[in-house]
């Protein structure tokens, strides 16, 4: 199927919001290009929030699979409607953000940023003290001036519609109909736009996810506040003291595990099922104030106690977070949310998690992961704007299309190793560049170049910054440690 749009709603003014609307405009193929954020800011999911309150609305929704719902329109529009804790609650809506006080970008700015966007040479106080001037990593706050800036530019914040939700996205009658509320003035505002093509660029860091862990839910309702998520964790102060299990052995738990440790109890308790990832191995739980314990098998409401799949046990826990990511969730968009939910942590009828095999009027930004974030959104940007212009290079047929699915989940399964695109970077980033092909003759198009095979060695640079950036902390904790002895 052909497909050649004039009227595109972005869905998204994150990171893979602009760069969807810079490829979109660049083009210079579409008569109307929309972009649509119910945040009051450009910035997406980098935007910080610690001014709302931090709590999980129902954990049995959220474990069930029935959290973060859509909400019913007016029967008539355009309306006005009076706030409410049910459509505008960012807890119950999930539109606070996971960033915590010092949150860092984990990726090389040589790959993290596009290739006509660089990041700022700005580094933070935290990074020039933890890894030196030579630091990789930037601040929260640089990444929103980045995303920022790549909006205004190209003079694209006047295609934005902020603190805008688009609550409904429907097909009818072979165009996207979108029902919208705008919050403004104490009220909300609701009207419909029509569009030929959608472009959904929300991420996936919205919607918290939790392993099923028997006498979760119990120990919820016995011990309110004492289970949390690291969406939600914000900064060290208020585990001062406390002793805390931390869930996890991904990027989110290396990073709140290693915020507390000055300030909570030690030692500080990992909670670890398998392996940790590989980039980073045991490294990051090293350190001699932290202990690392098996997943958890239960918890138990009456006594509060916490045990583990070895049969150890502690008692008297303060809190325990679970740093075990996120789920994919588009309650605007029916058939899709109801795809998501029959699915394990994925987003599935989705072709190289792009285009929507159904309707490939229906695409896809920054719904992946596994490294090369946000670089690779350009190339999946540029391939759908030249799609949506019908100037790319034709998918493969339907059936082609859900055999590469189909074939994902036999080897994958769900959850983060069907979303990665690890370790097979190259032949993402050149299949998304053939499907692209060359801008049209006249046009600003964007140019995609061919994969380096030297971004692999900078990758791997990376990681060995924040390793060895481990290594030096607990280096500095056993000599403490060592110091403290000696004078004993």
């Amino acid at each position: 199927m052909t497909v050649k749009a004039r009227r595109v709603a972005v869905i998204g003014a994150g990171p893979a919001g602009a760069i969807a609307t810079d490829a979109l405009v660049k083009e210079q193929a579409f008569d109307t290009i929309r972009v649509f954020d119910r945040r009051a800011g450009i910035g997406g999911t980098w935007i910080y929030t610690p001014h709302l309150p931090t709590a999980i609305p129902s954990l049995s929704d959220l474990v069930s699979g029935k959290a973060d719902v859509a909400v019913a329109a007016p029967p008539q529009l355009p309306a006005v409607t009076p706030l409410s804790e049910e459509i505008n609650g960012h807890q119950r809506r999930f539109s606070d953000t996971a960033l915590h006080e010092n949150l860092h970008s984990n990726i090389t700015p040589a790959l993290m940023s596009y290739t006509q966007e660089p990041f700022p040479d700005k580094l933070s106080a935290r990074t020039l003290a933890d890894y030196g001037p030579g630091a990789p990593f930037r601040h929260h706050s640089t990444i929103r001036e980045w995303v920022e800036a790549i909006f205004s530019r190209g003079g694209h914040e006047k295609l934005v519609e902020l603190s805008t939700t688009v609550e409904k996205a429907e097909k009818v009658g072979g165009e996207w109909v979108l029902t919208l509320r705008k919050e403004a003035l104490g009220r909300n505002y609701w009207w419909r736009e029509t569009f030929d093509a959608l472009v959904v660029a929300t991420g996936h860091y919205n919607v918290p996810w939790f392993p099923s862990v028997p006498g979760l839910l119990g120990y919820d309702r016995k011990f309110p506040g004492k289970i949390s998520h690291s969406k939600h964790f914000r900064n060290a102060t208020s585990f001062k003291g406390k002793r805390v299990v931390v869930v996890g052995a991904s990027i989110s738990a290396h990073e709140v595990v290693h915020e507390i440790l000055d300030a909570a109890q030690t030692p500080v308790y990992a909670s670890i099922r398998g392996e940790p990832i590989p980039a980073f191995g045991w490294e990051p739980f090293l350190h001699p104030d932290i202990v690392v314990k098996k997943e958890i098998s239960h918890l138990d409401s009456e006594t509060g106690r916490v045990i583990f799949a070895d049969g150890s046990f502690l008692d008297d826990v303060d809190h325990i977070i679970f740093g075990t990511g996120y789920t994919f969730s588009v309650p605007y968009i029916e058939h899709v949310q109801a795809r998501i939910r029959n699915a394990y942590r994925r987003l599935p009828g989705v072709y190289q998690h792009t285009w929507d095999i159904e309707d490939p009027t229906l695409t896809f930004v920054g719904m992946l992961g596994g490294g090369f974030t946000f670089r690779v959104y350009e190339w999946q940007a540029v391939a759908v704007a030249r799609h949506l212009a019908g100037r790319a290079k034709s998918l493969p047929p339907i059936p082609e299309q859900l055999e590469w699915e189909r074939k994902r989940v036999a080897e994958r399964g769900g959850g983060k190793d069907y979303y990665s695109i690890a370790p097979d970077y190259g032949s993402f980033f050149e299949f998304l560049r053939d499907i692209a092909g060359e801008p049209a003759p006249g046009t600003t198009g964007r140019v995609l170049p061919v994969f380096d095979e030297k971004w692999l060695e900078l990758w791997t640079g990376m990681v060995v910054h924040k390793i060895e950036g481990f290594q030096r902390k607990r280096k500095r904790a056993e000599e403490a440690r060592g110091s403290v002895k000696a004078k004993l």
